[in-house]
């Protein structure tokens, strides 16, 4: 019995020089829609477009580093194999099928016929099995949790556009993982990498686009990829250009969207933002439910935090009420329990964390023995230390400042103090994503997808996400078990008692799921279309139906 993958999601849940042209200090002019085109039915070819970004992009090396900006550039150059459609289904986009044996421990990928790099190579199965081997090889990012089961010795290429993968143990999302997050590297310019973790990607796209000029901290600019033809009945993308800007923050980009430099915002808006644009009819303003959520994270490296007292009484000072009316203006659910409520039968069993109640916060701290000596309001240990957290954020975060203000007070009651530490998009991945240290982190997931496997990519002894460094071993060998778990309704129960245990120890917080709202032009564009997942109008199956009115 054969299976083919296209799992349903339970609800709505993620290169310095240039490939063409060199680097330029200059900021380029805002470019404008070419208003001769050829016709094409009722889509006109050709013209360039410009995309606002709230913050700089780390870099073009996502396959190192987690930043959203930098994957919504990069998923037009290199798009993942697999994406989503319009109702969060998985569906695969630029491989041609993947089917898995019954006891989902081997795995066959066929690419699309006719995918090729920018320079016309064909990208082969033999670049799709490198991809793996490298980035478990030299602890990439995700790879060792999405290629981590895979025996590289037994896998194999069986033609130009087939790779056989074969697993150590089962895991019913290998590919639904795989796919969706990692793009594929080209062996022949990441062979001869000895250092991924600061290499200069080229700029080389297999995707609609290519980069043409990528200047840190002002602008990018992807020119269409010839070759691409996986689009439109042969042609590819419609527009010629895509030029990201970046700007400081959300107002600044809203601004330049309202003045005419920017067509289409790529991040989500703030409920003030939203106000500011809907009374216009040229602006296409359309909203889908997180795939991820906002949560707080608690480091293991601070000792007092790895008290679980002080984890619970913090969880307990979290206002998810006053988070999703006031600070979201009511665009968010609030997450009551560890996995997103988007997901139905995973939450039905309805086991949830600490209630809001800072007295009761208070209470727990004084019966384990953390009491406020001085009088300053902050309570401190048996030994003297105060319980004094840095909460670090991404200052670009929508309603961030809402939120740090409740949070902030919500502690204040129970005697807890927390110094915000708002910080660049770089310097987060830093501290907290790559570098973990940190106090407590504050952050929003763009996606976390298959969530009774994904857990494992989350939580799991060394893992890539596990950044809060939470390790438990009853946690691993529960998440590890799901992996090869064929039957639903046994993961479900899995996952249930995975539940149970994070609600005792609460290596993070939940705290809410926003529903995100996105903001493009229809003065010189049209075909837009939005999707749940971390890049929405920009999404590179719905981005080439873009085109010039």
């Amino acid at each position: 019995m054969k299976k083919a993958v296209s799992l349903l999601l339970a609800g709505c849940l993620t290169l310095s020089l240039a490939a063409c042209g060199g680097n330029t200090s200059e900021t380029p002019a805002p470019s404008q829609a070419a208003s001769a085109g050829t016709e094409t039915g009722e889509a006109k070819t050709g013209g360039s477009i410009n995309v606002g970004l709230n913050s700089a992009p780390v870099s073009e090396n996502i396959w190192y580093q987690n930043d959203l900006n930098s994957a919504t550039i990069m998923n037009l150059v290199c798009p993942n194999l697999v994406a989503m459609d319009e109702t969060g289904t998985k569906y695969n986009h630029l491989a041609e099928s993947s089917v898995s044996n019954e006891a989902c421990d081997e795995w066959t990928i066929t690419l699309k016929e006719g995918l090729c790099w920018n320079d016309g190579t064909p990208v082969t199965a033999a670049d799709l099995l490198f991809t793996g081997k490298y980035g478990t090889e030299h602890h990439i990012g995700f790879f060792d949790s999405y290629f981590g089961l895979v025996d590289f010795d037994a896998s194999e290429v069986v033609d130009d556009r087939t790779v056989v993968f074969r697993l150590t143990s089962a895991n019913v999302n290998f590919w639904n993982g795989a796919g969706f997050w990692i793009p594929i590297m080209r062996q022949s310019e990441w062979e001869s990498v000895e250092d991924p973790t600061t290499y200069k990607y080229s700029g080389a796209g297999y995707g609609p686009y290519y980069i043409s000029e990528w200047v840190d901290g002002e602008y990018v600019v992807l020119e269409r990829n010839p070759y691409f033809t996986l689009a439109n009945d042969g042609q590819g993308a419609y527009l010629d250009q895509v030029v990201f800007r970046v700007f400081t923050d959300e107002n600044a980009m809203v601004l330049a969207l309202q003045n005419g430099e920017v067509d289409v915002c790529a991040n989500f808006l703030s409920a003030a933002s939203v106000t500011q644009l809907k009374t216009n009819p040229s602006y296409v303003i359309d909203s889908v439910a997180s795939l991820g959520y906002a949560f707080i994270s608690f480091s293991q490296t601070n000792a007092l935090l790895t008290d679980g007292n002080v984890r619970k009484a913090i969880a307990m000072c979290c206002d998810r009420d006053a988070l999703v009316n006031v600070a979201y203006a009511g665009a968010a659910t609030a997450m009551n329990t560890p996995i997103s409520p988007v997901y139905k039968e995973f939450t039905a069993s309805d086991i949830r964390q600490p209630a809001f109640d800072t007295a009761g916060a208070a209470e727990l701290l004084e019966q384990a023995g953390y009491k406020d000596a001085n009088g300053d309001g902050v309570r401190e240990s048996a030994d003297g230390k105060p319980l004094s957290f840095t909460i670090t954020y991404k200052s670009t975060l929508a309603n961030v400042d809402g939120i740090m203000t409740i949070l902030k007070s919500g502690c204040a009651e129970a005697g807890i103090e927390l110094v915000l530490q708002p910080v660049d998009a770089a310097t987060f991945s830093a501290n907290v994503t790559q570098g973990h240290t940190y106090d407590i982190s504050y952050s929003s997931w763009g996606t976390i997808d298959d969530v009774d496997t994904t857990l494992l990519t989350c939580f799991g002894i060394g893992q890539t996400l596990n950044f809060m460094e939470f390790n438990d071993q009853t946690q691993e060998d529960l998440l590890q078990k799901m992996q090869g778990e064929t039957d639903y309704a046994t993961r479900v129960a899995m996952v249930d008692q995975w539940q149970e245990w994070f609600v005792e120890n609460l290596p993070a917080c939940h705290l809410l799921v926003p529903n995100n709202t996105y903001a493009a032009s229809t003065e010189k564009f049209d075909g837009w279309e939005l999707v749940p997942g971390n890049s929405a109008f920009l999404a590179c199956a719905q981005f080439v139906n873009v085109h010039a009115k």
